[in-house]
């Protein structure tokens, strides 16, 4: 376990705290840091929406948090335990950031790059989520128009959908990524990694990782879509005789005939398919890594073998020790964020999970269990 002194601040205030935990899932969703702290002159009326910044190390000149105190409660015998969240919160929270596009002010005929910063400095977010880094989508599309009360986060999705949407020989997706520079929350258009070609930042084998565990979900088997003016159904008979009919229903206006309906299903179950499985381990070695980059497996068993793409992060810090906790997939390089949020909005799939528990000192002792109930993690991450 590597040796640290962690350091949390409000207002440039540096606080002891007597327990930490930051929870981060998808790269649509606000990372999230709770913590409790003893100090009787901590309030929730004097630290209400203060920064705070969470060092995994003193001596770190980049914080593993950035964000603003949301909420607090008391904790009988302990203290306060506040609750903050990242300053992409402003994008993803409940009150999700809104502009109001109108023919006077716009991001008619920018790019969908330059669309997407402009979005983000009409609402006045500049200040807590950078846009210096922003560069353009790839391939480089102009946006149809948008007009009327927008919601900032929903806008910037539809345009990297439309990327898709419009480009037949796309093969990997874009993505907002964000990540701290030092000074803020800054954000940056990234492809999807190709998992196949890609070159891992951390690699895990029996002998960094303490526990393992494999979520499966139910994917669709039969997808109907309906594009502009056509209708076309993709099944799998043999996923359907195996695990049965589960029907989904999906809308892309852009689809043009039946035969691109057919072909926009097919991507969707190989999406589905590929995503089957998700995997979660704990580890001492990686607290630095974010949703997005991508690390190697190395495994006896050849489905939990190879490269894998970070899903989701869990740490818990205490004054000297911390637990870590990462999610991971294997998230094929096309139609992963957004046509998962199709799904998102037309699927209600009952889901069950199967976990893997392996104990590295015994890799051999393995046990399986079931439980269910458990709504779709990538689903619910995105």
């Amino acid at each position: 376990m590597v040796t640290h002194t962690p350091k949390l601040l409000i207002d440039n205030q540096i606080i002891e705290f007597v327990e930490c935990n930051l929870k981060s899932r998808g790269n649509n969703t606000a990372a999230q840091l709770t913590f409790t702290v003893t100090q009787p002159q901590l309030s929730y009326r004097k630290y209400w929406n203060k920064d705070v910044l969470l060092f995994f190390d003193v001596s770190d000149a980049t914080p593993i948090f950035r964000g603003k105190v949301v909420n607090t409660d008391i904790v009988d015998n302990i203290g306060l335990r506040f609750t903050a969240v990242d300053n992409f919160g402003f994008l993803t929270g409940h009150d999700k950031a809104k502009v109001m596009l109108t023919d006077e002010s716009n991001v008619d005929g920018l790019s969908g790059g330059s669309a997407i910063k402009k979005l983000i400095q009409l609402a006045n977010l500049t200040d807590v989520v950078g846009t210096d880094y922003i560069g353009d989508t790839s391939p480089i599309i102009n946006p149809v128009k948008i007009r009327g009360d927008v919601i900032v986060l929903d806008a910037i999705k539809d345009i990297l959908k439309q990327v898709v949407s419009y480009n037949t020989t796309v093969t990997r997706e874009n993505y907002v990524r964000r990540f701290d520079d030092g000074s803020k929350v800054q954000l940056r258009l990234d492809l999807v990694a190709d998992l196949d070609n890609a070159t891992p930042v951390k690699v895990y084998s029996y002998d960094n990782i303490i526990a393992f565990k494999v979520n499966n979900r139910k994917i669709p088997t039969i997808i109907n879509v309906k594009g502009k003016k056509h209708l076309g159904t993709f099944k799998n008979d043999s996923y359907i005789s195996a695990y049965g009919a589960n029907p989904l229903s999906v809308d892309n206006k852009h689809l043009k005939s039946k035969a691109e309906c057919v072909e926009f299903g097919a991507k969707i179950f190989e999406a589905n398919k590929k995503n089957q499985y998700e995997y979660t381990f704990q580890t001492a070695d990686g607290v630095y890594l974010t949703e997005g980059d991508v690390v190697e497996i190395i495994s006896d068993d050849v489905d939990v073998s190879g490269n894998f793409r970070i899903i989701g992060k869990s740490l818990s810090l205490g004054s000297n020790d911390y637990k870590l906790q990462l999610t991971i997939n294997k998230q094929p390089p096309i139609l992963s964020q957004f046509l998962l949020w199709f799904l998102r909005h037309t699927i209600n799939t009952v889901f069950s999970t199967i976990i893997c528990i392996c104990d590295s000192s015994t890799p051999t002792n393995r046990a399986l269990y079931k439980s269910q109930g458990n709504p779709c993690p990538v689903l619910r991450g995105l």
